[in-house]
């Protein structure tokens, strides 16, 4: 039988798709129904940088939080257009917000 401190410690997989805009790594993570959208300079922060969003968007444990990573170089493999850069624009309002959100 598994307790309720087991079932909340057991890891959960979100997908980082990310692809490249300029400098950044712009990330969408589908199973988040909301604020699905960050960013990261370089790969090896995206892991940390979703966890993050997750944690936040849905109060699970960071240390329960596994990420999938899926790197497409071309800004645009996953979303062309007008959308990459209104996804950019999210990434950065993100990150504002958590900034001085940790402030406070």
């Amino acid at each position: 039988m598994t307790t309720a401190a087991e079932k909340a410690a057991d890891p959960t997989t979100y997908t980082a798709l990310c692809r490249r805009e300029g400098k950044w790594w712009v990330i969408t993570v589908p199973e988040l129904e909301y604020g699905s959208v960050t960013q990261a300079r370089t790969l090896d922060e995206v892991p940390v940088t979703v966890a993050d969003l997750v944690a936040t968007m849905t109060g699970a444990d960071r240390n329960t939080i596994e990420v999938d990573v899926k790197a497409h170089a071309r800004a645009d493999a996953a979303v062309p257009g007008i959308f990459g850069g209104m996804a950019l624009a999210v990434g950065i309002i993100w990150r504002s917000i958590r900034r001085t959100t940790a402030v406070n």
